[in-house]
């Protein structure tokens, strides 16, 4: 099921629980004021769809992997019908309309309660799976099947290493045929197999790297080491001067209007930082910037130097808080309005780290080819890796692990690359305020 239908239904079962509702609390039938109810709560639906939007209960690969947490449905509903009740009240103050307070609460908590029942009993259904053919071997397959393992939405059949002509495959209620990447390669009478016993019957087949990124949102760690793909899906994209321009347009104009609330905030923890930390409330980095350039980025100053002969650091007291929400992030506002950062794109990276893992992963430098951002597609889909310390000026991987961690948020980053647009740049965007209130260690790796 896509987002599209879902929505459909949910927009039926709201009206209908409206009907019902309207129905016993007048005792009868009137259309009428069904239909001036309709009149006002159209715009509650459309509020509290965008908040589960937010808390992604329109996100169907979130739900097949039972990701989202239930008890998230309760806040959203706290906060849908508070919302609603605001905009009820605003209404009988301004305006001649009937606002149905009585009514309100209880379409919330039925409408709520047919969401929760909806998407628990969804992939319960076997129509809800996408059904897979795998053919092949490949790192990016082997995902693709420890995922099928663990996921209630997905299901992979492994028809062979190769197709066979001899064989008879049964292609029905498969969603696609998924070929590896060196296939063909390795068997050069594979094409003509698969295109006469399934792409001649109208059968989907794809590869594995483009179904990979459509199961996780990232791209899988072969497809960033084959330089074909990085030509097809990277290289020949061409830039789009809209684009840029509506991007820029949207980072001045939403920059100028969060600076009468920053402004004031920032004054607020400059002043904590200053007399409660006693230290420099301001922290400025070079870091890596569009095409490599060196940029310095501003933070306010969450670490500190445990002692001026070592390298050791540590959180500040008041660090923790402004970390934890992100507001250590409003200096880089003016970052923004002068033009070095987006409020979306790939972070950037201090130049010390921004070197080593341009030595450890391959084809690293390609996420500087659009501009950095304050938030981004990895920040919102992957915990933040661990962290690098400095030694003598130069960074040491904490963990053995951070290069996993470092690769897996660049693959998101790549993904946010090759698809970037306007449309998920407010995607990204709207959820950064709901992500900045989720521990990293709840986000999904």
């Amino acid at each position: 099921m896509n987002k599209k239908l879902f929505f459909f239904l949910d927009f039926c079962a709201f009206f209908i629980i409206l009907f019902i509702t309207v129905a016993v609390r007048r005792g009868e039938i009137n259309g009428l004021v069904y239909f001036n109810n309709c009149k006002i709560f159209i715009f509650i639906f459309a509020l509290t769809t965008f908040i589960l939007w937010l808390f992604s209960f329109y996100d169907v690969k979130a739900l097949r992997k039972q990701v989202i947490n239930y008890k998230n449905l309760a806040i959203a509903f706290v906060i849908s019908t508070l919302l609603a009740a605001s905009f009820l009240y605003f209404l009988s103050a301004r305006l001649p309309l009937m606002t149905p307070k009585a009514i309100l609460l209880g379409v919330m908590m039925l409408y709520f309660i047919y969401v929760w029942w909806a998407r628990r009993i969804y992939f319960k259904l076997d129509f809800a799976k996408t059904n897979l053919m795998l053919f092949g071997e490949s790192d990016t397959l082997d995902e693709i099947r420890r995922e099928a393992a663990s996921s209630k939405g997905l299901s992979v059949k492994d028809a062979g290493p190769a197709p066979q002509a001899g064989i008879t495959y049964s292609a029905r209620n498969m969603d696609a045929v998924v070929v590896g990447s060196k296939l063909f390669a390795q068997n050069p009478q594979a094409w003509d197999i698969i295109s006469e016993k399934f792409i001649a019957k109208g059968v989907v087949v794809d590869t594995d790297f483009n179904v990979y990124e459509q199961i996780f949102n990232r791209v899988s760690r072969e497809s960033i080491n084959d330089a074909m793909w990085l030509l097809r899906g990277i290289a020949r994209r061409k830039e789009d001067a809209m684009y840029h321009m509506l991007k820029r347009t949207m980072d001045a104009v939403l920059a100028v209007c969060l600076l009468p609330f920053l402004l004031p905030a920032g004054a607020v923890i400059w002043l904590l930082i200053k007399y409660i930390d006693k230290e420099n409330p301001i922290y400025s980095q070079k870091r890596a910037g569009h095409m490599g350039k060196t940029i310095t980025v501003y933070k306010f100053r969450t670490i500190k130097q445990k002692n001026q002969e070592s390298d050791h650091e540590e959180i500040t007291r008041t660090g923790r808080i402004w970390r934890r929400f992100r507001l250590d992030e409003i200096p880089q506002i003016f970052n923004v309005l002068r033009g070095d950062l987006s409020f979306v794109g790939p972070r950037p990276l201090w130049l010390g780290e921004w070197n080593l893992l341009n030595e450890h992963i391959p084809n690293h430098t390609i996420r500087t080819i659009v501009k950095p951002g304050i938030t981004g597609w990895a920040q919102l889909n992957f915990k933040a890796p661990p962290n690098y310390k400095t030694f003598n000026g130069q960074p040491v991987v904490s963990e053995p692990r951070a290069y996993d961690a470092a690769f897996t948020r660049f693959s998101y980053d790549v993904w946010y690359i090759k698809n970037r647009s306007i449309l998920l740049d407010l995607d990204i965007l709207f959820k950064t305020g709901l992500r900045a209130f989720i521990k990293d260690s709840h986000v999904a790796q």
